[in-house]
């Protein structure tokens, strides 16, 4: 009807609402590159880059070479994970390798095995950086 005053329904076009789904259940290895976030519920083996959010469920795994802007993690990450912003560690998780990260959070239960490391300006890394800073260990008393 014209002139009823009700708003027409508006689609998002772009990748800032889009999520992408790993269910549970499903296993995927490879490389795996998205703008938008991504959710895994289920197992991914292989090199992960998102600019949008990492969320992996309960139920879920991730291992290799993993980049994104912030990550949260129920279920298992493995591997050399960079993460821009904010890591958020749920109870039970668990976290095996080298995360560089801009911001940290942990509830009780969640377990590291490997480094952490604040960096302050994890989106200036490099894959060169990355790859000088796993000869060097600094210690400071």
């Amino acid at each position: 009807m014209m002139g009823s005053g009700k708003k027409q329904a508006r689609f998002e076009t772009g990748s800032e609402r889009a999520i992408n789904r790993v269910a549970e259940g499903t296993s995927m290895k490879g490389t795996l590159t998205c703008e938008a976030s991504l959710r895994v519920d289920g197992t991914f083996e292989g090199e992960l880059e998102t600019k949008g959010r990492l969320v992996i469920g309960a139920a879920g795994s991730v291992s290799g070479t993993i980049r994104c802007a912030q990550c949260e993690v129920e279920g298992r990450l493995d591997g050399e994970v960079v993460v821009e912003e904010l890591l958020a560690m749920k109870a039970g998780s668990r976290i095996e390798g080298e995360v560089k990260y801009g911001q940290l959070s942990v509830e009780e239960g969640a377990v590291v095995t490997g480094t952490l490391q604040l960096v302050s300006k994890v989106k200036d890394l490099t894959s060169s950086d990355r790859r000088k800073d796993r000869g060097a260990v600094e210690a400071t008393a």
